[in-house]
């Protein structure tokens, strides 16, 4: 069975109101008064940037004619890249022109906009810590051949990354031209394809002897996205040698999944961006990649991570000892930092603070993180309580279960463990999503703290916003609770909200077993030959053998679940 054959992956696209997202760029732009600071640039140019993609796509599909799009897309591509320019001219600075700021106010408040769009997540900018100045920086590192340049991004991330890699080259005195393209198909087998208008613009420049920059967060699992965009721009008449990659890291051609990858890929050059992360300078000691677990664990008890897909940690050497995460970028870290102060006043947590650089800090908690064995009739209670508490904090609009019931069917059948599965929303929440005991800590004043509480409930793996149900689950298999004790953590939990959920929780039980053993597999598969794929078999053999275990059950009743076996 192949690993990369499972869902653990969700579909991040969704529609927001084209209004709505304009005015949330005028809005953050005008928020900006006194002191100059880098990090309200970035929102907004994260903001501007996803209105352009979104309005790329729908004219791509929808404009009746060339002047059409062109007055509807050409103002926000320009909004994007003036942003971008007054970033990377003021990334040092402490000030920005009142005039200057006002024209970009102007700028985003004159566009028209369509009524509704389709955007996306941009990984980087939300879990990853690409910084938009990382696609700056590497002009200085790109052998061009030519004062003529012509950047090509790739929708969705592309969009906003090639932004600033043409404001860089003008900043370079290269003749500058952008546009974005969308490759469509199979993840593995993408192809590009140009308007007539993007056509006569690549032949153009192509006479003039331009270099052709193509520019991503990638390259993912297979690099066809990349390599589509070449191919494209080689069926226009580039020749290869005028074609470069701009992207997050030097990937191992040898194991890009595409047909002939590597023999694709080596026809041309590539040139990674630093990754090294823009972050507090009080950050200091980089404990992310899962060297958390050498503080705050012993080692037998360390748990199995997809280290590679970690958020970013570190750890300051100040008087004040501190904790710092990669929250999000822009209005992505928002929504995680809003989750955790919620969740330490709630006093489930430790209080956050906002750092530059999409950076969060917590004071760090004098005490150790929790292991199964810590399972009492307090813990219980404590876990029963925080679920209730995200019941009545965090609600969310869901308008079905659809994704994740398909994850569950799908991956039980990729493991040769089908069995029935039907999940009932009933208090639609945004998920803990990370209920396992190292998640906890135990303080020293024998308090029981939540850590981690804001960044995994709407990420880019399952569940998404889904039923309260999730997390009860997630407790129950991940504290390896008996028949008994899961009993009285749902008849505690009932207690704190009224929600009744026995009669849905066997389902979710399933569900969050398929999802943890099919992610522990694919993470496995990922670091094939590390240290650490020992402990993701491991790991994903525990959660198979909870499915095992119910599916040889006599009763399917949520009363008979038995952890024992795990």
């Amino acid at each position: 069975m192949s690993a990369l054959n499972l869902l653990v992956f969700r579909e991040d696209r969704w529609s927001v109101s084209g209004e709505q997202l304009r005015t949330a760029v005028a809005a953050q732009l005008e928020q900006q008064r006194g002191s100059y600071s880098p990090d309200f640039l970035v929102n907004a140019l994260l903001l501007a940037g996803e209105l352009e993609c979104g309005i790329a796509d729908a004219q791509s599909a929808d404009a009746k004619s060339a002047d059409v799009k062109s007055a509807v897309a050409k103002p926000a591509e320009i909004l994007t890249e003036q942003l971008a320019s007054a970033l990377v001219r003021n990334a040092s600075s402490s000030t920005l022109q009142s005039s200057s700021l006002q024209h970009l106010v102007s700028s985003a408040k004159s566009l028209f906009i369509p009524e509704q769009l389709t955007i996306s997540t941009p990984e980087g900018f939300a879990y990853y810590a690409l910084h938009p100045l990382a696609y700056a920086d590497v002009l200085d590192r790109i052998p061009l051949s030519a004062k003529d340049l012509v950047v090509v991004g790739i929708r969705s991330i592309g969009t906003t990354l090639s932004a600033m890699v043409a404001a860089a080259a003008r900043l370079h005195e290269l003749q500058t031209q952008r546009f974005t393209v969308r490759p469509l198909g199979h993840p593995y087998n993408r192809r590009a394809e140009f308007s007539p208008e993007q056509i006569a613009l690549v032949q153009n420049k192509v006479a003039a002897g331009s270099d052709f920059l193509i520019v991503d967060e990638g390259p993912g699992l297979s690099g066809s996205s990349f390599l589509s965009v070449a191919e494209a721009l080689e069926r226009a008449g580039v020749p290869a040698d005028k074609i470069i990659f701009i992207s997050s890291h030097q990937p191992n051609v040898d194991s890009l999944c595409s047909q002939d990858a590597a023999q694709r890929w080596k026809r041309y050059r590539c040139v990674p961006v630093n990754r090294e992360a823009r972050r507090p300078i009080e950050a200091a000691n980089f404990i992310g990649g899962g060297e958390w677990r050498r503080r705050f664990l012993d080692a037998a008890d360390w748990p199995a991570t997809w280290t590679s897909l970690e958020r970013l940690k570190y750890l300051s050497e100040a008087a004040e000892a501190r904790l710092y995460k990669f929250g999000g970028l822009g209005h992505y870290g928002e929504k995680v930092f809003s989750r955790e102060l919620k969740v330490a006043e709630g006093g489930f947590g430790p209080m956050p603070r906002k750092e530059v650089h999409g950076f969060i800090s917590y004071p760090l908690i004098d005490g150790r993180a929790m292991t199964g064995t810590d399972l009492s009739s307090d813990r219980l209670l404590r876990l029963a309580e925080y679920c209730a508490f995200r019941c009545r904090a965090f609600p969310a609009e869901v308008a079905n279960l659809n994704p994740l019931q398909q994850m569950a069917e799908h991956n039980l059948r990729q493991l040769g463990l089908e069995m029935p599965v039907e999940l009932h929303l009933e208090h639609p929440v945004i998920a803990d999503g990370h209920m396992q005991p190292h998640e906890w800590l135990r303080a020293k004043d024998g308090s029981m703290l939540k850590t981690d509480s804001g960044s995994h409930g709407d990420d880019h793996f399952f569940p998404g916003p889904t039923d309260i149900a999730w997390d009860l689950a997630g407790a129950i298999v991940e504290w390896q609770m008996n028949r008994h004790q899961t009993e009285e953590v749902l008849n505690l939990y009932r207690q704190q909200s009224g929600d009744d959920a026995s009669s849905r929780i066997g389902d979710f039980i399933r569900a969050y077993a398929a999802f943890r053993a099919a992610y522990c597999l694919m993470a496995a598969n990922a670091m094939n030959g590390s240290e650490e794929q020992a402990r993701l078999d491991k790991a994903s053999a525990r959660y198979r053998n909870i499915l095992e275990n119910i599916k040889t059950e006599e009763s399917l009743k949520p009363s008979a679940f038995s952890m024992n076996a795990m």
